[in-house]
């Protein structure tokens, strides 16, 4: 048995909001990720027999760039793709395909190599032996960070002195953090003839999404999700520090966030319901596997994968979990697994 491990969803859904990845997007010459897509088109399609709700759909939006209050500046066209009802639905269709076997809501706080039986063992957060794995595959770097403690107050789980060659690399991987707003607004936002915008002479807002407007969303309301820019996300975390946001450091930035979103002319209406989020590891600045797309300790069996080893996105994320479970399948073959 294999164990794929991730600390933190890219996909989170709070009200059919997506705080996180707001589409895949498709940029031109990358015919590869056309074939892939069709991939994933067809098997959630296929998955729909069981639950008609889920689909990979393609849609476009206009977008446009938004200097100040003028929102009609360059229209910015190109192909994305959403889950449906949301972007988790993707994720909740893979995890149904024969053969695997899910388990949500269970942390786990130690991983330790057994030498003696050539496997991996679990210990969850309450002390319990959750199996022996025969390899385990790491898709979040923050299982082997410092980064883990200031999140949940425990120490990381995947000790990095077992893949000392993997260590050096992981450590290297610094990223540009953003806060996230959701709102949820009764009526439409009718001063807005788009629904996506770039905000390039705004302090604290870097862009604005109707998530409402996506295919399969709910219409009772209308519901944006606003993004901070990096450098409003940096003073903020320089204040408050690195453990978890409190809820009066959420409080501050949902009233920083919502205020420059009216404060531009585009939204005079106040929500009903509102959120904040901080995104502490966004985007990754460097790829620290562009060739290989993963790291890998074939003794061990142990692959770390992500977008921080490919590129800043879901199309790099996608690239390494697929170089990942190609090289799980090459190390099997060359020393047979549990």
């Amino acid at each position: 048995m294999v164990l794929l491990i991730s600390l933190l969803q890219t996909l989170v859904f709070w009200m059919l909001f997506v705080n996180g990845s707001q589409e895949v997007w498709l940029q031109s010459g990358k015919r590869n990720l056309e074939h892939l897509i069709a991939s994933l088109r067809a098997l959630l399609i296929l998955g729909r027999k069981g639950n008609p709700n889920r689909e990979f759909s393609r849609f476009r939006h206009r977008w446009f760039e938004a200097k100040g209050p003028s929102l009609y500046m360059n229209e910015l066209s190109s192909r994305k793709y959403v889950g449906i009802p949301g972007m988790n639905s993707i994720c909740r269709a893979l995890c149904d395909e024969p053969g695997i076997e899910s388990k949500f809501g269970t942390g786990v706080a130690k991983m330790e190599w057994a030498v003696d039986q050539n496997s991996w063992s679990l210990i969850s957060l309450d002390g319990k032996f959750l199996g022996d794995f025969s390899g385990l595959v790491a898709t979040d770097k923050i299982l082997a960070s410092p980064g883990f403690t200031y999140v949940t107050g425990h120490p990381p789980p995947l000790d990095m002195n077992l893949a000392p060659q993997m260590a050096s690399r992981l450590e290297e991987v610094p990223f540009r953090s953003y806060f996230v707003l959701m709102l949820a607004f009764h009526e439409p936002l009718r001063s807005i003839p788009v629904k996506g915008l770039s905000f390039i002479n705004s302090a604290i807002l870097s862009c604005a999404f109707c998530d409402s407007s996506k295919p399969g969303r709910a219409s009772a309301s209308e519901c944006w999700v606003l993004h901070s820019t990096e450098e409003y996300a940096k003073k903020v975390i320089a204040d408050a520090g690195r453990t978890k946001a409190s809820d009066i450091t959420l409080a501050r930035v949902s009233e920083d966030l919502l205020q420059e979103f009216q404060r531009t002319g585009l939204c005079t209406s106040q929500p009903y319901f509102m959120k904040a989020h901080r995104w502490g590891s966004a985007f990754p600045t460097i790829s620290i596997a562009r060739e290989d797309k993963c790291l890998w300790d074939v003794n061990k069996r142990l692959i770390v994968c992500g977008d921080f080893c490919v590129s800043p996105n879901v199309e790099g994320a996608i690239r390494s979990g697929l170089a990942a479970a190609s090289k799980f399948m090459e190390m099997c073959s060359c020393t047979p697994c549990l």
